[in-house]
């Protein structure tokens, strides 16, 4: 298989990830692999999972440190930055989301803590966000990431009322 790891991931894997290797932020449910097996979760995306073959439409770049539903979250090994992808759109055409590993972790962070301190509170008799937290989530992101990014984040996250 074609990737090294970046050895500066190693720490983060270790001291930015719960210990459940999940993080609840209220429209994405992301589950993160151990650093371990990191490789292995390329699965799917890098390389084809049955036949192992190499994705032609997956870029040498793009790492995946997490998926929510199989929706990658993906850092780029040049430029750090952290993309996010909807599987079964046709090809892989992810966005920006986040500058770096730092932005991304006090964001999903701050949101973890604002869905884990809601409670039941959170959900409206459908199991639909209620519109109040859905306007603090986008606010919490617009705080941590500003204005533009934030609706960018926004939109790719399809954070709305329902």
């Amino acid at each position: 298989m074609d990737l090294i790891m970046p050895p500066a991931l190693k720490p983060w894997f270790s001291s930015d990830i719960p210990e459940s290797r999940q993080l609840d932020i209220g429209f994405a449910l992301f589950e993160f692999p151990r650093f371990e097996d990191l490789i292995d979760f390329q699965m799917g995306y890098r390389w084809h999972g049955i036949t192992q073959a190499r994705e032609p439409t997956w870029d040498d770049n793009w790492l995946v440190l997490a998926s929510s539903y199989g929706d990658p979250l993906i850092y780029h090994l040049k430029d750090e930055h952290i993309l996010f992808a909807r599987h079964g759109a046709c090809g892989w055409k992810p966005n920006l989301l986040f500058t770096d590993l730092a932005q991304m972790s006090r964001c999903f962070n701050a949101l973890a803590a604002l869905i884990s301190d809601a409670g039941d509170a959170l959900f409206d008799d459908d199991d639909n966000i209620q519109p109040n937290y859905v306007e603090l989530i986008k606010a919490k992101i617009v705080n941590h990431v500003g204005l533009e990014q934030g609706n960018q984040i926004v939109e790719q996250l399809e954070i709305m009322a329902y």
